[in-house]
């Protein structure tokens, strides 16, 4: 039996994709941690703990007994919210991480952007630079996916952290389904 854990705030395609994945995978048990008010989208049969991902203590309850964490991060709470993960994660000794994200690096440097919201830009490419960096000096087996569509998604994970400094493009989107994989390593495929 594989323990999912699926935090922070998914959108409806999202959360289809996640019930129809864990649906096609019986082994497999998930429950949710996400703010009190997305508790109406899951199903009842769901475990559903009401929390934010900012919140280290009841992060950490969550995670107890998880094999595996997917987390959509906020890009308004990037930092915050990895760091959150990262204290939990240790603590409970859970052994898999996969963090997604909407802003990449790719899409927000290929769109022109006006003057006045060139600051805002670079505070968001910073971001992303430190939860790589967070992910990286930590001990957590991870994937980051960066980016919402094919064009623009980056994935950078713990056996590439080492030789590149920053995510690359991946060829295709990996689906949930390629980490709900009883035995499961995480790699990009070529």
């Amino acid at each position: 039996m594989q323990n999912i854990l699926v935090a922070g705030h998914l959108s409806v395609n999202q959360l289809k994709t996640v019930l129809a994945a864990v649906k096609q995978t019986p082994a497999s048990r998930l429950t949710v941690y996400a703010p009190a008010s997305e508790r109406q989208l899951w199903p009842e049969t769901i475990t559903f703990i009401a929390g934010e991902l900012t919140d280290q203590a009841g992060l950490t309850a969550a995670l107890l007994d998880q094999d595996l964490v997917l987390a959509q991060l906020d890009s308004n709470a990037l930092i915050a919210q990895t760091q959150s993960l990262r204290v939990a994660m240790t603590a409970t000794k859970t052994t898999m991480l996969v963090v997604t994200m909407t802003d990449s690096v790719l899409s927000l440097t290929q769109v022109p952007v006006k003057w006045y919201r060139q600051r805002q830009q670079r505070t968001k490419l910073a971001a992303i630079r430190t939860v790589e960096q967070l992910l990286q000096t930590s001990k957590l087996e991870f994937t980051l996916i960066a980016g919402q569509t094919a064009a623009d998604t980056m994935i950078y994970n713990r056996a590439l952290s080492q030789s590149w400094i920053t995510a690359v493009p991946a060829r295709r989107q990996l689906g949930l389904n390629d980490y709900l994989a009883i035995d499961f390593t995480p790699v990009v495929a070529a």
